[in-house]
């Protein structure tokens, strides 16, 4: 189980990075499983990115990106900083 990033954890640009991005993995028709195994992450730390618990890392936001078929640049756009 991932830990929390206390820290920054529920902050609102977490909480909309989140939403961003299961947003598009909805739209996608994916599995958090299925993002998981795309991203080569755990599926438990994707859905704490999605809850905004996570601060996640640039080399993983980009992973992600990519498994969601899109640019980490368009993602974080789609969350509305």
């Amino acid at each position: 189980m991932p830990r929390k990033s206390p820290r920054h954890a529920q902050t609102p640009t977490l909480l909309a990075f989140g939403a961003a991005v299961r947003e598009r993995r909805l739209s996608l028709g994916l599995s958090q499983e299925a993002l998981a195994h795309e991203a080569g992450i755990d599926r438990s730390y994707v859905s704490s990115v999605e809850r905004g618990g996570q601060n996640v890392g640039l080399v993983l936001a980009a992973q992600i990106a990519q498994a969601l078929d899109t640019s980490l640049a368009t993602l974080v756009a789609a969350a509305r900083l």
